[in-house]
């Protein structure tokens, strides 16, 4: 099937750019955060051309070719030649009379990469598929396919330049970062080094302790842009393959190590050493190199594992990577709510006699996994209170948080003969039942009536208490006094496995290209992140509007849950209501 490629005269289009928005002026407006990131950067208007590709079958295009004469001696005697080239058909033409050449066959089309498999191989990897997949979907679209040798020089072709796009986003975002803390008037030294505070997370490819592939990210805690990532891998399918022919005595010594020297510095193995390390691994990188993008980062918010921050710490023999200047550690108040659950959840577990029933099974009866006790709802329900403690007492002082954390405790556990309200906020708008009714001068409601409420011996009692205790002491309140979270990095962490799937076996460019491209449409959205007009394929106002449109729905508001507004039921409309 020929395709005839008819370029239109692109209508003028000049790029603009615009100064971005103030970030701070855009925190007193509701908007929601992908909003707030796009707009820092300067808004650029890319140029919209249209081309169409024109598909038919080979009779219908002989019967058009009917019709052609030659330019030169009006004769319809013309010899159409057809030069297949990956996915397009590239089109000849010449007269039989005068010998004269209508259509040239361009020059060197072998050896050039064409657009439109350029174009479907593109597609084909931020739809997050492979070799296989690509063939599948031609074969289903009745299109021919490409030698997996081929595919592999346009993939190659295509992770480099969204690598490089990456990089040069990155550069912006650093430049930008400095900006918006020089508002906040922080200084930076005579180098021009500024110091930020940033939330760092690690994934993986697959689940457990086996992947090949880990990722580290470090995040803006401020502007919430991504400033540096690290891809670490620990296999290599050509050393693998080239050190089994040597195994098996396929190949000699020699050509293994000529083998060896040639690949050293294209070996897609950058890491040796355990899956779960890696996370450590590639916080030390970025955090060596941060001083020569003149930042210093030095307030790393994580999930609450110590061994990354270990590790920056005992760097250059435990003075730290930065010369007078120590990292300090922040908790992510989502990840430090599970520690209560995780710990109430171990002591039930660990309490416990066996019965023995009729049919000779013993069955675990919970000591404190009763009917009003420590139930698996209650301690969803404390775990909950916890987290929406840490995260309304952010910014005030870690009294405060203490005791609204250790209010919810005592507020469950308190009874109608022991009620232990002293920590609930009175006055007759707290929420708090038995401050309110006292502030009312009312007589307390019944303990009985309390959805969430739990009763333990003493013993149990003191138990749990020392957990809360634990988990309020001051240099850990001091960690989520500033309640942030990793959210943005696991946001981001949803978009790089989203255009590599980890249910099936991916190689080295392909979570090369999915980080990369991932970050760029984190950063500054699809309009801008999208690689057509870098690739040199253009851009259609199809796609223009397309990504618009995506990047619309990015930015959307999202309204809270608690904050929906509820649908008014009619009564009259229920059972009986008439």
């Amino acid at each position: 099937t020929p395709h005839v490629a008819t370029p239109v005269v692109p209508s003028s289009a000049v790029a603009s750019t615009s100064t971005a928005a103030d970030a701070s002026a855009s925190d007193s407006v509701c908007v929601s955060s992908a909003k707030r990131r796009v707009s820092m950067y300067n808004k650029i208007t890319p140029v919209v051309v249209e081309k169409k590709m024109i598909s038919m079958e080979d009779d219908r295009f002989d019967e058009i070719l009917s019709f052609v004469h030659c330019s030169e001696c009006l004769s319809r005697k013309v010899e159409v030649t057809y030069y297949k080239h990956h996915l397009e058909t590239v089109v000849a033409m010449s007269c039989t009379e005068c010998k004269a050449v209508l259509v040239k066959k361009p020059r060197g089309i072998s050896r050039q990469l064409n657009v439109l498999t350029g174009r479907m191989v593109y597609a084909e990897m931020v739809a997050g598929g492979g070799y296989n997949s690509f063939l599948r979907r031609n074969a289903l679209c009745n299109l021919p396919g490409i030698t997996h040798e081929t595919f592999s020089r346009y993939t190659s072709m295509i992770t480099r330049v969204s690598i490089q796009s990456c990089n040069r986003i990155l550069a912006e975002t650093r430049a930008i970062v400095r900006k918006e803390y020089a508002k906040q008037d922080t200084l930076s030294d005579a180098r021009g080094v500024v110091d930020i505070d940033v939330t760092y997370d690690g994934t993986w490819h697959t689940r457990g302790h086996h992947s090949n592939f880990g990722i580290g990210v470090a995040i803006d805690a401020l502007t919430k842009l991504v400033v540096d990532y690290q891809v670490l891998c620990k296999y290599c399918f050509l050393c693998v393959n080239m050190k089994s022919r040597l195994n098996k005595k396929k190949i000699t010594v020699e050509t293994y190590e000529k083998f060896k020297e040639n690949h050293e510095r294209k070996c897609n193995k950058n890491y040796s050493g355990s899956s779960g390390k890696m996370e450590v691994e590639a916080a030390l990188i970025i955090w060596q190199r941060s001083l020569k993008q003149k930042l210093r980062y030095k307030t790393i918010v994580s999930d609450g594992d110590s061994a990354t921050y270990k590790g920056i710490t005992e760097l250059n023999d435990g003075a730290g990577p930065y010369q007078g200047l120590q990292v300090t550690k922040e908790e992510c108040i989502n990840h430090y709510a599970k520690r209560l659950k995780n710990r109430l959840t171990s002591l039930v577990k660990l309490h416990y006699t066996e019965k023995q029933l009729r049919t000779g099974k013993n069955r675990k009866e919970y000591h404190v996994k009763r009917k009003a006790m420590l139930t698996d709802f209650m301690i969803d329900k404390l775990a909950q209170y916890f987290q929406k403690n840490l995260r309304d007492s952010r910014g005030t002082d870690v009294e405060t948080m203490r005791n609204g954390i250790l209010a919810s405790f005592f507020h469950c556990s308190s009874t109608d003969d022991n009620p232990e309200h002293h920590l609930c906020p009175p006055g007759s708008a707290s929420w708090c039942f038995y401050q309110k009714a006292l502030a009312d001068n009312l007589p307390p409601p019944s303990h009985s009536t309390m959805k969430v409420k739990f009763q333990l011996q003493p013993d149990d009692f003191n138990k749990v208490h020392e957990i809360y205790k634990d988990l309020t002491r001051d240099d850990m309140m001091e960690r989520c006094i500033q309640g942030r979270t990793q959210n943005p990095n696991e946001s981001l962490h949803q978009r790089i496995w989203a255009y590599c799937n980890k249910a099936l076996y991916r190689n080295k460019w392909q979570v090369d290209f999915s980080v990369s491209h991932a970050i760029a449409e984190y950063n500054v959205g699809y309009e801008r992140s999208c690689l057509d007009i870098q690739l040199g394929y253009g851009r259609s106002s199809l796609n223009q509007k397309r990504l618009k449109d995506m990047d619309r729905y990015m930015q959307r508001l999202q309204t809270p849950r608690s904050k929906k507004r509820k649908t008014v039921v009619d009564t009259s409309y229920e059972a009986g209501g008439h």
